[in-house]
């Protein structure tokens, strides 16, 4: 089946050939704009809002939902595939968009220009101006991709009735294109036409000057003179050299910027754009344009590439080059918004001809080149030299496990300087050349934690990485979380929902996949420098990946200094096969005299500088680099550098020294802006060069010598200097220099902020270390107390809640403000109510609202006090209670405006109206629980919420929905590794089977939750499993197993508000006579007279009503029925409605017809189980 979709030049769909109508023009656009989507999902609410936006968001989605199904009723299924709250077009859709994507990627310019059969989605105009302006976005820039085709289709054809119709075509699309209207007026001229083409460039001229205020490129205006003149259309010859050398012209760059979505930092831009040395040029609406004169192009390609990376995706820029004008021509901005709009969001374009000039790869029809990180020269590599053998070790080994296509560990060890990464980069130079894919990263000793390496691997592979078709959502999710550069709030909300263990096992599993498809044509290489470098929990991820990675054809480079706890001894202690250990030792003496042959051949001083080096191959570099032949030799390398620094200018100096505080690699933007008084460090030789966005020293050892040969007092005052810096804006640059500063108070409000934003990022590993170094500091008793609470929620996170409390009662302990110490308070009586410490966690709570009534608390605070009593009151099943205090949480977190607070106050209003037997408001509550934590990408509180949702509408509305909710609930958590979650929405749904009398299914989840609760130690649920047990055995008729289970939970039922009343219940169903019975119905009706939740008030009188049926006591039937239509008085439930139906149907002799509408009505209500009650009458 082939299903093909063209939204070039208008829309139209068909199906194996066949043309397939479809008129509802909502449902046209809604294919049009999944396919503008390139095979990403889209969210449902972001295309409701598009193509409706004057409704509601409810109102919105039911239309959105009502255009897919058009589209399935004309058009027939495989169209659109639905994924959670995401749509995607189908897999099986084939469109002209992608076949022109594809064109361009193979520079197929004919296939390209031939598929462009119109604007984007012709003569579908937006209906709001949110559509309108996604719909001038799509159509310009796919406008802009033909118009570059088209021209250079028209460069490469003859001068032909084809060249002519591909001019007027490009003409159609960009009225004022000057390569087409050259084109035209040659081949008129060659025809004899030479007033036609002398009319074609005066209309050109007038319309240039009207629209645009310029006048015809020098190109076409030569063109006119040769026209004019009578000789056609071949250019003039090129005039001879003139004797006098022409003036030197300044070089001058401009660089304009387009808005994408969202809206960029236009003041962070600027900011950083002056601080360069640019000048801000005057630019369109939606535009931003700096120029920067007396520049070379290297270092503004590199400032270039650092505004992009400041933008990130809220702009794509152009860069063109405007030397030797005095003003910046008109043509110069319209070719640079072009460039511009051919560039990808967070992308540097720039002319073919500057690319060149940079030495990156241009085709000879390329227009704009994109200007990838590090075009800028580094220092040059140095010859390899004396490491032969151990070259041609790792070879011969890579060559072996390439050819056997399996996995191979190179572990490359040695001192500081020795030599590992000139040994690693030439191995993985040589690999690239015979075809192996590559990839690299590395850790850094200043900052070795500021992203995941799992996302620094995958963001650097060379194939963007695939999901599998079969990939489930979450999986989807983290491998968009390490891939792209952007987090989507649907990715958000995934990741923040998985627990510590499952998100490690879900990113390496991901991870691994992307690994092995980028080896799936050829093997992989990954070099992983500096190891020692890396941060706590990262060394334990590289050996699982390792692990995993064993039979697979990826092969891992690891360069290491030895050091305690290194990889190499972990490896041998987990006997990974595979295993290549080279240990560099220094290089023999004849190999350093070739060294030294290489780089300074006739040095006055060899033989000395070789014996003083030792064999050291970067101290003997440094030295000879550093031309040393005369006086005493520096005895390491750190002398050297601090001896070589001490040689330069002052100022060039100083920018060095005060650089070195932000680490090997930095921005240069980021030194000028904290140390404004001096100049911006520039590129110096062997010390300081261009790197990935910004400039980095020669070498570990290189920046170690010059931040150490600073003061340490000093040192400490700069560090002081940079954490104020980034105090506002990057949390974690911010701990890493506080740290090292002599403010305890500081390093300690630092480090809590690093802390959490670990924890709010899902790093659980890298957020300890960050609270270890604070609380070390402990001067300042407020950050100290958020240090503690820190650490008890990575506790409870991994189920220590003994752990947790004594963290929050330390928190308490030195918190000094009365807030800090009601919140902490409050906390502790949290994870007491956890862990059935009920007393204690009510003593806690009193006295956090004895703080919080002295001193006038209010806010989130108070939102948080009022949920805990809402909890508490839950489970002693008092509603009123439970419902008013979780109101007074609503209020109180909605004038914050906080979205966790008002999600989990829904929530928990849904929790009092479910005890309290209001299913529907429940349900209602539930949901808006539900919505906000997915707005708001609080994936653990949206977990929480989803299976109450789905049992509520069970008990409010019963039916498939319910049952599709409660699916989703229990799926969601098995994604997510939420073992606890999984345990309640299994307990639900097995009660929710049992009413569909779906026992199979029953069965799958009782085994389940044994599982789970044997796996957790968990004994909460134990009641509801054993009661659910017994219904097993009441319906298939084993009555002894039924009353062996039922007997143990009767001694304390009348107490337990949760199941008490459902465990008496099951009594009534199993007892052995009336006077057993009844004794049942009366502790029974004690049990839920106490203020039992709902549910159990529901089966307790569910079941009698069943022996009622069974016995044929009418009048038990109909109190308890009369008990049954009192409690439903406030708000009706539509399972209760139902259950007294067919009680009252089972009791009394009814036409065989109305049996018959229930039984439908029961079993369509997905209640199959009630419809025993019309088996003693009907059978």
């Amino acid at each position: 089946m082939e299903l093909w979709l063209e939204c070039l030049g208008g829309l139209a769909l068909s199906r194996d050939g066949t043309p397939i109508a479809l008129s509802a023009r909502k449902a046209r656009m809604l294919l049009g704009l999944l396919a503008a989507a390139r095979r990403r999902s889209m969210p449902r609410a972001r295309l409701a809002a598009l193509l409706w936006e004057t409704s509601d968001a409810e109102q919105a989605r039911v239309s959105l939902r009502q255009a897919s199904a058009q589209i399935r009723r004309a058009c027939g299924e495989g169209w659109i595939e639905a994924e959670g709250d995401d749509l995607r077009l189908g897999t099986a859709v084939s469109t002209d968009l992608d076949a022109f994507h594809a064109a361009l990627a193979r520079n197929d310019a004919a296939e390209a220009v031939r598929l462009y059969r119109g604007p984007f989605l012709d003569g579908h105009d937006g209906v709001s101006p949110d559509l309108e302006q996604a719909l001038s976005a799509e159509r310009a820039r796919l406008t802009s991709l033909a118009c570059e085709t088209l021209a250079g289709e028209l460069e490469r054809v003859e001068d032909s009735a084809g060249a002519s119709a591909l001019a007027h075509r490009l003409l159609g699309l960009d009225p004022l294109n000057e390569v087409a209207h050259r084109r035209l007026m040659r081949i008129d001229a060659s025809n004899g036409m030479r007033g036609a083409a002398r009319a074609r460039f005066e209309a050109l001229e007038t319309a240039l000057a009207q629209d645009l205020g310029t006048v015809p490129e020098p190109e076409t205006r030569a063109l006119f003179d040769r026209v004019r003149r009578g000789s056609g259309g071949a250019p003039a010859p090129a005039p001879a050299m003139q004797s006098d050398a022409a003036p030197e012209v300044a070089p001058a760059y401009l660089l304009l910027g387009l808005e994408m979505d969202p809206m960029p930092d236009r003041t962070g831009l600027r900011r950083a754009a002056l601080t360069a040395g640019g000048q801000e040029h005057s630019a369109g609406p939606g535009e931003i344009a700096f120029l920067f004169t007396r520049q070379e192009l290297r270092p503004v390609s590199n400032i270039a590439l650092e505004l992009a990376a400041a933008a990130e995706a809220s702009m794509a820029f152009g860069l063109v080059d405007v030397s030797g004008t005095n003003e910046v021509p008109p043509r110069c901005i319209v070719n640079a918004r072009r460039i511009a709009a051919l560039a990808e969001p967070g992308q540097v374009l720039l002319a073919r001809h500057l690319a060149t000039r940079l030495g990156l790869a241009a085709a000879p029809d390329q227009r704009a080149v994109h200007l990838q990180a590090g075009a800028a020269p580094q220092r040059p590599q140095l010859p390899m030299i004396g490491r032969a053998l151990e070259l041609a070790q790792a070879e011969a080994a890579i060559a072996a496990a390439a050819d056997m296509r399996t996995s191979l560990v190179v572990h490359i060890s040695g001192e500081a300087g020795i030599g590992k990464s000139r040994l690693a980069t030439e191995i993985l130079h040589r690999a690239a050349r015979s075809g192996r894919a590559t990839v690299e990263i590395g850790f850094d000793a200043f900052s070795p934690g500021e992203r995941h390496p799992a996302q620094r691997l995958a963001s650097s592979l060379p194939i963007a990485p695939r999901p599998r078709p079969d990939a489930t959502a979450v999986e989807r999710a983290v491998l968009a979380w390490l891939a792209d550069p952007e987090i989507t709030p649907d990715v958000a909300l995934r990741m923040s929902a998985l627990d510590p263990e499952t998100q490690q096992r879900l990113i390496l599993d991901v991870l691994s996949d992307a690994l092995r498809q980028a080896a799936s044509e050829a093997t992989l290489i990954v070099l992983i420098e500096d190891c020692h470098w890396s941060p706590l929990g990262a060394g334990d991820f590289i050996l699982e990946l390792l692990g995993r990675l064993q039979q697979s054809p990826v092969i891992f480079l690891l360069t290491e200094r030895p050091h305690e706890g290194s990889l190499d001894h972990r490896l041998s202690a987990r006997a990974q096969a595979g295993v290549v250990r080279i240990a560099l030792s220094p290089l023999p003496h004849a190999a350093a005299r070739e060294l030294v042959q290489a780089i300074a051949p006739g040095h006055a001083a060899a033989h000395a500088t070789v014996a003083h080096a030792g064999g050291h191959p970067l101290f003997l570099i440094r030295l000879l680099e550093a031309k040393w032949s005369a006086g005493a030799l520096p005895q390491s390398v750190a002398e050297l550098v601090q001896e070589q620094i001490e040689r330069l200018p002052e100022e060039e100096r100083a920018a060095l020294r005060r650089a070195s505080i932000l680490g090997v690699r930095f921005s240069s933007s980021d030194c000028a802006a904290i140390f404004p008084e001096l100049p911006r460090p520039r590129p110096n030789g062997d010390l300081l060069h261009p790197a990935d966005l910004g400039l980095a020293f020669g070498h570990d050892l290189v920046h170690r010598a010059i931040y150490e040969s600073v003061p340490v007092p000093l040192r400490k005052e700069w560090h002081a200097r940079a954490a104020g810096y980034f105090r506002e804006t990057d949390p974690i640059r911010w701990a890493d220099h506080a740290l090292r500063t002599d403010s305890d108070a500081e390093a300690c409000r630092a480090a809590a902020a690093a802390a959490n934003a670990m924890i709010a990022a899902r790093r659980f590993s890298a957020a300890l270390p960050y609270v270890e170094a604070g609380l070390a500091r402990g001067a300042e008793p407020e950050a100290v107390a958020e240090l503690h609470s820190c650490r008890a929620g990575l506790r409870r996170i991994r189920g220590d809640m003994a752990g947790a409390l004594d963290d929050y009662r330390a928190a308490h302990a030195s918190a000094t403000r009365a807030e800090t110490r009601a919140a902490m308070l409050c906390r502790q009586a949290l994870v007491l109510h956890r862990m059935d410490r009920g007393a204690e966690a009510d003593r806690a709570l009193d006295a956090a609202e004895e703080i919080a009534g002295r001193i006038g608390l209010s806010g989130l605070g108070r939102a948080e006090i009022h949920e805990q009593r809402g909890n508490r009151a839950f489970v002693l099943g008092d509603h009123a209670a439970c419902m008013a205090q979780h109101r007074a949480s609503l209020a109180a977190a909605e004038a914050t405006g906080d979205p966790r607070g008002i999600a989990r106050g829904h929530g928990g209003i849904g929790d009092a109206a479910y005890a309290a037997g209001r299913f529907a408001t429940a349900y209602h509550h539930f949901s808006r629980a539900v919505e906000k934590a997915e707005e708001a990408g609080l994936g653990l509180v949206r977990e929480e919420y989803l299976f109450m949702r789905a049992f509520s509408l069970f008990f409010a509305e019963p039916g498939p929905r319910a049952h599709l909710l409660v699916d989703i609930a229990v799926d969601s958590a098995l994604q997510c590794g939420a073992a606890r979650t999984e345990m309640i929405g299994r307990e639900v749904r097995a009660e929710m089977r049992l009413a569909n009398a779906d026992m199979s299914g029953l069965e799958e989840d009782l085994e389940a939750i044994t599982k789970l609760a044997s796996a957790r130690g968990e004994s909460r649920f134990s009641k509801d499993v054993e009661t659910l047990y017994a219904f097993v055995a009441l319906r298939r008729g084993d009555m002894a197993s039924a009353r062996a289970r039922i007997e143990p939970l009767l001694p304390g039922a009348g107490s337990d508000a949760y199941i008490g009343g459902t465990i008496y219940g099951l009594a009534v169903l199993a007892a052995k006579d009336s006077p057993q019975r009844d004794q049942a119905i009366a502790d029974g009706l004690a049990c839920i007279a106490r203020k039992s939740l709902a549910h159990a008030v529901i089966w307790f009188h569910g079941c009698v009503l069943e022996r009622a049926v069974l016995d044929g006591d009418a009048d038990l039937a109909t109190r308890h029925i009369h008990l049954l239509e009192t409690f439903t008085k406030d708000e009706p439930i539509g399972l209760v409605s139902l259950m007294i139906r067919a009680a009252e149907l089972g009791l009394r002799a009814t036409a065989e017809g109305e049996r018959r509408e229930l039984e439908i009505s029961l079993r369509k209500a997905c209640l199959a189980d009630f419809v025993r009650f019309l088996a003693p009458r009907s059978a």
